[in-house]
């Protein structure tokens, strides 16, 4: 059982670096890797503080949920990422929460935009992807439902996860 808010924030950095690289290498995040996390997460947040850490994790769960949850019914995010979010959740407060998934979207950006630039067949797609969301969210949504997106086409979004998790932690000090 973890002690202390350092060691919460030490499990928290090695459950987003594992997110990160499974992600990275396979562009899936595994329903047990949150599903222990989660564990860990919120046993940890009632030894520390009792009742009161089981809100704090579970309403820091709801805000990174709530906050990736439109971008998956968009298709911009897959649901591990948003499993994910969550879980990270579970580990912070709903405002540090807040403050990862901002420098995830902005770290996620960044990183898309990179991929953009070096893969220019998928920048083609891509870009007529978004026009399409902009000029027709709803035949946009079921045109990208029906297209099959390859594993090389897909960005692995750990990878902007755990750099805005770990920048959030840095910024919002405990």
């Amino acid at each position: 059982m973890l002690a202390t808010q350092s060691q919460l924030d030490t499990a928290l950095i090695l459950f987003v670096i594992c997110v990160a690289i499974v992600d990275w290498r396979t562009h899936r995040i595994p329903n047990l890797l949150c599903a222990v996390a989660a564990i860990i997460a919120l046993s940890s947040q009632m030894w520390m503080h009792s009742e009161d850490g089981l809100l704090t994790g579970l309403a820091g769960a709801a805000v990174g949920f709530a906050m990736f949850l439109p971008f998956y019914a968009l298709r911009a995010f897959g649901a591990g990422d948003v499993k994910a979010m969550a879980t990270v959740g579970l580990f912070l407060d709903m405002r540090t929460t807040m403050v990862a998934v901002g420098m995830t979207l902005i770290v996620g950006a960044v990183l898309g935009l990179a991929v953009l630039l070096l893969r220019p067949m998928t920048a083609n797609a891509t870009l007529h992807r978004l026009m399409g969301l902009f000029v027709s969210p709803i035949a946009s949504m079921r045109a990208s439902r029906q297209a099959a997106t390859t594993e090389s086409e897909r960005f692995p979004y750990g990878v902007a996860i755990a750099c805005g998790t770990a920048a959030a932690l840095l910024i919002v000090s405990h």
